[in-house]
């Protein structure tokens, strides 16, 4: 893993720079936006603006594409942290800062997926409020908090586009002890945001029917996993067992610290290779397939 990340930094600057880059430019491209988005309509404000204005959809591509970089950078920057064991040179309060920078951008990534109000937006918001559901304490309280009213999107957009982001940025500011990011930094994620957002326009999901309908990809492992088990539960409890492992690895010794380094490392190969079944080898009615079955 080192020797990853040492060749990566002759080519390209560090994940951690780039990400930091990223996160400007989601929010910078996210307020253009928020001009045009319309909270009560959001499934027809988004359709007109692919339809009658290219600026707008293209604004909104480098957003789509810019946040795709930010999860993926900044997966690659706790690699990177973790492979030189990172986590013991900072202090305890700074790595769990660190640590809630994970479900913060989990949070703004699946909301913003969201508020497109297509019908993959909407079954991704009926998969959050079901996993809300089984949380033993506070449920309704934990619905409403995030997810407000089954009949508007106000509270999704409020976090998504103030607290949560606020959040986030506070924390990713705080770690990285910059403010503004390094230019070279932003130069390599617009550039490959706007070449992306030119020819890949995000676009939305009008089905009626919920069959062939997935999350975003990094959604689609999670999908896989509820379709295998009947109690959503340990789904939450899972994803709480994860934070805690990443949270207590610079308070245990460090034989023990690789041992759930590798655990974690594991865990997230499993996943990805979900998200691989899940988007090239599932049919109609969750059926496996061939990929290139119904070609």
């Amino acid at each position: 893993m080192r020797r990853f990340f040492n060749s990566w930094s002759i080519i390209l600057p560090l994940p951690g720079l780039l990400s930091h880059a990223a996160m400007f430019i989601v929010i910078g491209s996210g307020i253009a936006l928020a001009l045009a988005y319309d909270v009560n309509k959001p499934y027809d404000a988004l359709q007109v603006m692919i339809l009658s204005n290219p600026g707008a959809t293209f604004i909104r591509g480098i957003h789509y594409w810019s946040s795709q970089f930010f999860l993926v950078l900044t997966g690659l920057h706790f690699a990177d942290q973790l492979s030189r064991n990172g986590e013991r040179e900072i202090t305890p309060g700074s790595w769990l800062q660190l640590c809630l920078v994970v479900p913060t951008l989990i949070f703004l990534m699946i909301s913003g997926f969201i508020l497109k109000g297509d019908r993959s937006g909407i079954l991704a918001r009926e998969v959050l409020d079901g996993l809300l559901g089984v949380v033993p304490i506070g449920t309704s309280i934990l619905k409403f908090l995030f997810l407000g009213s089954s009949h508007t999107l106000q509270v999704v957009y409020l976090h998504h586009v103030a607290t949560a982001t606020l959040v986030l940025l506070v924390l990713t500011l705080r770690h990285g002890e910059r403010v503004w990011p390094e230019p070279r930094s932003i130069i390599y994620v617009l550039g490959f945001s706007m070449v992306l957002a030119a020819v890949f326009t995000p676009g939305l999901n009008a089905e009626a029917s919920g069959v062939h309908v997935r999350g975003p990809w990094y959604f689609v492992g999670l999908q896989e996993i509820l379709h295998w088990t009947s109690r959503p539960i340990w789904v939450v409890v899972l994803g709480m067992a994860g934070f805690v492992f990443l949270f207590v690895l610079p308070f245990v010794p460090k034989g023990c610290s690789r041992k759930i380094k590798c655990t974690i490392l594991a865990c997230l190969i499993v996943y990805l290779s979900l998200i691989v079944i899940g988007i090239f080898f599932r049919g109609t009615n969750w059926e496996l397939i061939w990929p290139l079955a119904n070609s």
